[in-house]
């Protein structure tokens, strides 16, 4: 078992919000924790369903209402920004290169 809660999930957000944080640093082993943290079913996979659960309504809200969207649109946007090769997963390596390219 990690040390990460579903607070920390929240926080992350995918990553979104720590977007520009400076001298925030993320390791690899983080990113990994997240997304086992995440991965409820345990089967290396985040899908859809699983993201949904790991953030509060009002985290989508506010973060779609920033955006310009919908709350379904905003959770679909950000969940295609980590699912890299549109298969409806996001493997730890996709997560982990989304955690580069952001931070």
């Amino acid at each position: 078992m990690n040390n990460y809660s579903a607070k920390t999930v929240v926080i992350v957000s995918l990553l979104g919000a720590l977007n520009g944080c400076a001298g925030f640093m993320l390791t690899d082993e983080m990113v990994e924790g997240i997304h086992q943290e995440m991965d409820t079913n345990h089967d290396g996979y985040i899908v859809f369903q699983e993201y949904l659960q790991s953030a509060s309504k009002g985290e989508f809200l506010r973060n779609a209402k920033e955006k310009g969207m919908t709350v379904a649109e905003f959770q679909r946007w950000e969940f295609n920004r980590a699912d890299a090769n549109r298969d409806g997963k996001i493997t730890p390596q996709e997560l982990i290169a989304l955690a580069r390219k952001e931070l």
